[in-house]
């Protein structure tokens, strides 16, 4: 069961920061389009 969490919160904090990024990154582009 601890393996299982442990790989659990792995994959969360592999996945989680991946769409943060995307968004932030189009989000910036936008930002510099418009100026």
């Amino acid at each position: 069961m601890e393996d299982f969490a442990l790989t659990g919160a792995t994959w969360f904090w592999l996945f989680v920061p991946m769409p943060i990024l995307i968004i932030l990154s189009i989000i910036t582009l936008f930002t510099e389009r418009r100026e």
